[in-house]
């Protein structure tokens, strides 16, 4: 039995439907949010699974009332869905095993919008899970996918990149198989957020690239 630790995001909630939608066992629903109302308390409504969810009144991943919930609710390990740009810090919560779903080839290509850098350099953009620890995105992968690149850059930070998280994420979950650990022995540098500037050159060379074959 796993928890989920959700923020109030499109990507929490897709992450919940396909959940449900393929009948993964799940212990409790931490879910963190200023807000008394949202599409996940909608969703666990309408799904009349209510009595899974443990709701936190804060925005904040590293307040205590997560981990003491956390406390309360133990479980194999914890998927987790923060807001955009949050930093786990709180080293209680680091010890509960955290996976995350980073849209990034780890341990090459860390931090956030790396799909851009993925694009610049390789032909395929990878989904890494990932238990989390102190550094950022630094911590033991457990299982890897590969996707072509959309057909609509624009679209990547709509809907493409919350799309093949939770793909990534749903194929491991509803796995039977024993993946190990891979060991991180090269250290390679962090690729923090994407500069607007490199984003355009992306989503406005795609032809370019290809020219170049650097997409083929």
């Amino acid at each position: 039995m796993i928890n989920l630790i959700l923020s109030d995001t499109k990507r929490s909630l897709n992450y919940i439907q396909m959940i449900e939608k393929m009948n993964i066992n799940i212990n409790k629903i931490i879910f963190y949010s200023n807000k008394k109302k949202s599409l996940i308390h909608k969703f666990v409504n309408e799904k009349k699974i209510n009595d899974l969810l443990v709701f936190c009144k804060t925005n904040d991943i590293n307040s205590p009332i997560i981990n003491k919930k956390l406390d309360l609710y133990k479980s194999k390990f914890n998927v987790i869905s923060t807001y955009p740009g949050e930093i786990v810090k709180n080293s209680k919560l680091l010890k509960k095993k955290l996976l995350h779903s980073h849209p990034g080839d780890l341990p090459m290509f860390k931090g956030s919008t790396t799909i851009y850098y993925t694009i610049l350099s390789k032909k395929k953009i990878c989904v890494t899970l990932f238990f989390m620890n102190k550094k950022i995105d630094n911590g033991k992968i457990i299982y890897k996918k590969y996707f072509d690149y959309p057909g609509n850059f624009n679209e990547i930070e709509k809907n493409f990149d919350n799309k093949i998280r939770t793909m990534t994420l749903i194929e491991y979950l509803k796995s039977t198989k024993n993946y190990k650990f891979k060991k991180i022995i090269k250290n390679y540098l962090p690729y923090y957020i994407a500069h607007p500037i490199l984003r355009q050159i992306v989503i406005r060379n795609k032809k370019k690239f290809e020219r170049l074959k650097i997409f083929s």
